[in-house]
């Protein structure tokens, strides 16, 4: 009886190898380049402060990609919070059934902790050397959003408002580190960035509600958890409402535009409250803002196609499911 093709054999190993890049949760880095370039682009637009800006690294026929060549390296770091993320929350991702590698042991746990640890020192070692204070930025994101977050003693993720603070306080860590690829640090990265957050933070309490049945199995206490799925439904859109407010006092038309767009889905979702409407109106939110950046930054739209569908293949070819998926069921 034959055995399988030697190009079944090759492409089954690639697939796995390919298991160290997915680990990371490619699709999760979307909102954080969106909130990152939209960093970038508050601070072409309103930064009247900044006198010098850092090194140009890389020109191609007169384009300067340093932008996403310090995106690229914040993008390993932020790799490394969600490995921490997923290192100490095993437990709760087996009873969500969530695809993550190291839940489900296709990934070892020794080799989980050696990715993290060079995804981490990896990026802020070079940007210690090329530009320091962005590589402070990053030492502060894996401390707010993997140590704080995920970590003992804290283990803030498993409290209400512990799993809030490090969101929103994390969000506004990523667009500074944005802001701060061509401008100087300084307080108008907190004004001009509320907006943004506060667009975030309506999205994040969202993403706390599908999952309730399955953190309270696991004595993870979210906002969903502590105070219902209403109360967080309720949460997501006084919290885009005040970015709208927020949107109108800092005159950034940019943030208005997709936070005004998905007013009427959390308005509907309050109204005709089902995890169908939260999933709609999280996916709209994530789009809306994500396509105005886009107009910015149009290779930002390419990078998305790829990893959505790059993705995609994988988890078909992988494990045979269809994920991640615009269905809106």
């Amino acid at each position: 009886m034959r055995g399988p093709p030697y190009w079944w054999f090759f492409m089954n190993k690639g697939l796995k190898f390919l298991d160290y890049i997915f680990v990371l949760r490619p699709t999760l880095f979307f909102p954080v380049w969106t909130i990152a370039l939209a960093g970038v682009w508050a601070q072409n637009r309103f930064d009247l402060l900044s006198a010098s800006q850092p090194a140009r690294l890389v020109v191609i026929a007169g384009y300067d990609l340093s932008v996403f060549i310090y995106l690229g390296l914040f993008t390993l770091l932020m790799g490394a919070v969600f490995l921490v993320n997923q290192i100490e929350d095993v437990e709760t991702d087996r009873l969500n059934k969530k695809l993550f590698l190291i839940a489900n042991g296709d990934i070892k746990l020794v080799n989980a902790y050696i990715e993290t640890i060079l995804l981490t020192v990896l990026p802020i070692g070079i940007l210690a050397f090329v530009y320091w204070p962005l590589a402070v930025v990053m030492i502060l994101a894996y401390i707010v959003m993997g140590w704080m977050y995920s970590c003992k003693p804290l283990v803030m993720k498993n409290k209400p408002i512990g799993g809030f603070l490090p969101n929103f306080f994390g969000g506004f860590i990523v667009f500074s580190f944005g802001w701060m690829i061509q401008g100087q640090p300084q307080w108008n990265m907190i004004y001009y960035g509320a907006p943004y957050i506060l667009g975030m933070m309506a999205v994040y309490f969202y993403t706390t509600i599908p999952d309730i049945e399955g953190d309270k199995a696991s004595e993870k206490i979210t906002v969903a958890v502590k105070y219902g799925a209403r109360s967080a439904i309720w949460g997501g859109l006084i919290s885009d409402v005040i970015a709208i407010v927020f949107g109108i006092l800092t005159r950034d038309i940019i943030v208005l535009i997709p936070t005004l767009l998905i007013l009427p889905f959390f308005i509907f979702t309050t109204l005709n409250q089902s995890v169908k409407n939260i999933l709609t109106t999280n996916k709209f939110a994530a789009l809306f803002l994500s396509l105005v950046i886009c107009y910015r930054f149009p290779m930002y739209l390419v990078l998305i196609v790829i990893v959505f569908y790059f993705s995609k293949w994988y988890y078909k070819k992988r494990f045979n499911i269809v994920y991640p998926s615009l269905s809106m069921k």
